[in-house]
């Protein structure tokens, strides 16, 4: 299944596997051994890697969706979170602090209201 689903982007996008390769960062013989189906479990980093290239989801690659969009991979409030936590990497300490004890404090008056 991974080998196909790779073949086939691949070649949807009118790459050789010597250029998607060279993109994902892997060997070539690497990529057409995982391409071919002749090697078996491989790393979560090369995985990780190949998807990226071809701007896929890793689950689309291994056949868990059939929908290939990275955006599916993570939910919306997740992102979210990681849209905060880059907003809070140019803020000063004190600041960083001020708003985890405001947020501390919605959860425990979320928690309160839940009881």
């Amino acid at each position: 299944m991974l080998g196909k689903r790779i073949k086939e982007i691949r070649i949807a996008k009118g790459l050789e596997q010597k250029e998607l390769a060279k993109i994902a960062g892997i060997g070539q013989s690497t990529f057409s051994e995982i391409e071919s189906g002749k090697r078996i479990g491989i790393r979560t980093d090369i995985l990780v890697k190949i998807a990226k290239a071809l701007n896929v989801s890793t689950d689309y690659l291994l056949g868990l969706t059939d929908n290939p969009s990275v955006d599916n991979e993570l939910p919306d409030f997740v992102k979210e979170q990681i849209t905060k936590i880059d907003e809070l990497k140019s803020l000063k300490l004190s600041e960083k602090l001020e708003i985890i004890g405001n947020e501390l404090i919605d959860i425990s008056k979320k928690i309160k209201d839940f009881e």
